[in-house]
């Protein structure tokens, strides 16, 4: 991006009230945290589905890109196709196929994951109607019992069907821990680590050709590093990272206070009087709803916006595109001032402990109409 582009881009920036703001320097650091565990022998797929875990796929990409990160990994042909429209010419895995969207896919130079006999018959029948090979992956399910091929009762059937076709190259077989982040109890994640060396095995013995395996996640990566194949699959741990002092989110969602008002015991705030004040208020409209992300049942948990350290519970209802929040004795500040709902002041991990939600949950549902900013 050009200077000019840059300094365009930062007045625009201004005019947005409430925005997710992303550290460039975490992200690098999350990125080299993850290749310091793995050395150089394993390479690492950059999940970027549900808008890169609602951080922003079209801002993040060539930042990852830029990492040394080679392949790209996103869950539907959609989000596979934005990326291609803005140039972006690496390999592009699209996790989640549909049984009615293999010609985009194979039309946008996408990779389509299968996970089924059907699947795989559609494949083959679309590579017969081009002079061109389609590149693919193959999903097994080794245990979470979610997308995948049966391991046992279809590779034989899977094998033959792939060796019978020219047009079709198979480039990566890969399955999902369901429980990596669970240390105390491993052997869910050892027994389906142990069917995935036996599907490797089996697959190593039928086919000439090189073929990359990968079955761990982000806390794959840190806590059973002997599943770190040829390749791993991240996304938490680029954009969330691990909590601790080299790793860590890399986001702040921040807001800008619209308008001040004072209000008397008795008055009512939002929608169905819910709130009633019990003393004089200082309260402040914050342009974010419901329609951004926030949902109304977290009033009732504690959900607070920050002014220097100073926690702001949220009052009354959330509405569709604004809440309100008590601006108790505090006197420096004013309409026009910024608040956080997570970053500096409260973490997103302690924010989403009290929720009684997890990361994903938090961000992914974050509306494009808050606006990403690389800071």
């Amino acid at each position: 991006m050009s200077l000019f582009a840059k300094n365009v881009m930062k007045m625009l920036n201004k005019f947005f009230s409430t925005r997710l703001e992303l550290n460039y320097k975490q992200l690098v650091e999350n990125l080299n945290y993850l290749k310091h565990i793995l050395g150089d022998k394993t390479e690492i797929i950059a999940v970027l589905k549900a808008n890169a875990y609602g951080f922003g796929d079209v801002l993040l990409v060539e930042k990852i890109l830029n990492q040394g990160i080679n392949i790209i990994a996103v869950a539907d042909f959609e989000e596979g196709v934005r990326l291609r429209k803005i140039g972006i010419k690496n390999p592009i895995i699209i996790m989640y196929t549909g049984v009615n969207n293999l010609e985009p896919i194979i039309k946008n130079n996408l990779e389509p994951t299968i996970y089924s006999l059907i699947m795989l018959d559609k494949l083959i029948n679309n590579a017969k109607q081009t002079n061109e090979i389609i590149p693919f992956h193959l999903k097994f399910d080794t245990g979470m019992n979610r997308y995948g091929f049966s391991q046992f009762p279809e590779i034989d059937e899977v094998i033959e069907r792939i060796k019978s076709q020219k047009n079709i190259l198979l480039k990566s077989v890969f399955s999902h821990f369901s429980s990596s982040n669970n240390i105390v109890d491993t052997t869910t994640t050892i027994n389906q680590l142990n069917n995935f060396k036996k599907l490797k095995q089996k697959i190593d013995l039928n086919f000439d050709h090189s073929i990359n395996y990968h079955i761990s996640n982000s806390f794959g990566v840190l806590n059973f590093p002997k599943a770190n194949f040829d390749m791993v699959r991240v996304g938490y741990g680029i954009y969330y990272g691990f909590n601790n002092s080299k790793s860590k989110c890399i986001a702040s969602l921040k807001s800008t206070i619209s308008q001040i008002k004072t209000i008397k015991v008795g008055d009512a705030v939002g929608y169905d009087r819910k709130f009633i004040a019990k003393k004089n208020m200082k309260i402040g409209i914050v342009p974010i709803g419901y329609a951004d992300g926030l949902r109304r049942s977290w009033v009732n948990k504690g959900l607070s916006f920050y002014f220097n350290g100073i926690a702001l519970p949220v009052i009354g209802e959330i509405s569709m595109d604004s809440c309100i929040i008590d601006l108790k004795e505090i006197n420096n500040i004013h309409a026009g001032s910024e608040v956080e709902l997570f970053g500096s002041n409260r973490d997103i991990f302690d924010l989403c402990s009290s929720l009684e939600i997890i990361p994903y949950e938090l961000t992914s549902c974050l509306s494009k109409r808050i606006r990403r900013v690389i800071v």
